[in-house]
């Protein structure tokens, strides 16, 4: 009884499930029978499309997944055709100076520079710290008498620019000449080693008449000693002094007589007068005498 029932029960179950077995079955294309898509040996979902849902979905997502593969890949490979992006170092700013020198002389650098020559020109050498900056000035200015303005102009690399003043101040070339005529009592004086030959002045006068004329106009002179002289040797000072502040001392050497020595130089002088015409006239009388 038992086995019967069991029978039963196992044909009834073969019933219900065999085709459901035979309808999972797949044939593909080479005759072969496939129970899934996965088993297939020939592309069994491109030709039937029979496959289960599972199978389809399964394809479905290896076809997405390829395709996110692919769009993945290809936006990997764009990223690597783009062209590099190249960062350059920033320019420098630096518009400052360096150092400055004025006929090989260095001057300190400063927003305003201060320089003083009697040249008429002159050689400036400006030299920025940055050797990437530009610079512009007058390298060789003409110097008028006086004050004269050179601007220096620094370019950084970067566009940045700053300006230097310099002024340089010219000075006018001043004389050395302390050349003089002096006269005494209206007749010219030499000199020797800058001193006179002694000057004879009466008993009775206090000073000597004393002219002058200077070479340069721009000179000054000065008389010292020229009062109150002594009886006996005295010394009258011309001092010339030149434009450029060089000074120069002429000597009048002057012996004014005592008033004894006077007469007796009047005497003597007169009877040396006396005598000469005495013996001129005698000269004539025989001379007369002869003829």
């Amino acid at each position: 009884m038992n086995k019967r029932i069991c029978f039963v029960i196992e044909a009834f179950i073969l019933m219900i499930f065999f085709p459901l077995v035979v309808n999972a079955n797949i044939v593909c294309n080479d005759g072969t029978i496939s129970p899934s898509c996965a088993d297939c040996h020939r592309g069994c979902c491109s030709h039937h499309g029979g496959c289960s849902n599972s199978s389809s979905s399964s394809s479905s997502s290896n076809s997405s997944s390829n395709s996110n593969s692919n769009n993945s890949n290809s936006s990997t490979s764009e990223t690597y055709k783009e062209t590099p992006v190249i960062v350059e170092n920033p320019k420098s700013k630096d518009a400052t100076l360096k150092s400055v020198k004025i006929d090989y002389e260095e001057i300190k650098v400063s927003a305003n520079m201060s320089y003083t020559t009697n040249k008429e020109s002159v050689s400036v050498v400006a030299t920025p710290n940055d050797n990437k900056a530009t610079i512009d000035y007058d390298q060789n200015p003409d110097l008028v008498i006086g004050e004269n303005v050179i601007t220096i102009k620094v370019t950084a690399e970067n566009g940045n620019i700053k300006e230097y003043v310099l002024n340089i101040t010219r000075e006018k070339i001043l004389s050395n000449n302390k050349n003089i005529k002096i006269k005494v009592d209206d007749e010219d004086i030499t000199f020797n080693a800058y001193k006179s030959d002694t000057i004879y002045l009466s008993y009775n006068k206090d000073r000597i008449d004393i002219k002058y004329e200077l070479e340069d106009e721009n000179a000054k002179a000065e008389i010292i000693g020229n009062e109150n002289l002594k009886e006996g040797k005295n010394e009258v000072i011309v001092k010339v002094t030149a434009e450029n502040g060089e000074e120069q001392n002429y000597t009048i050497v002057v012996e004014k007589y005592n008033k004894t020595d006077e007469t007796a130089v009047n005497v003597i002088a007169s009877l040396f007068v006396i005598a000469i015409f005495g013996g001129a006239i005698l000269l004539i009388v025989k001379l007369t005498k002869k003829k």
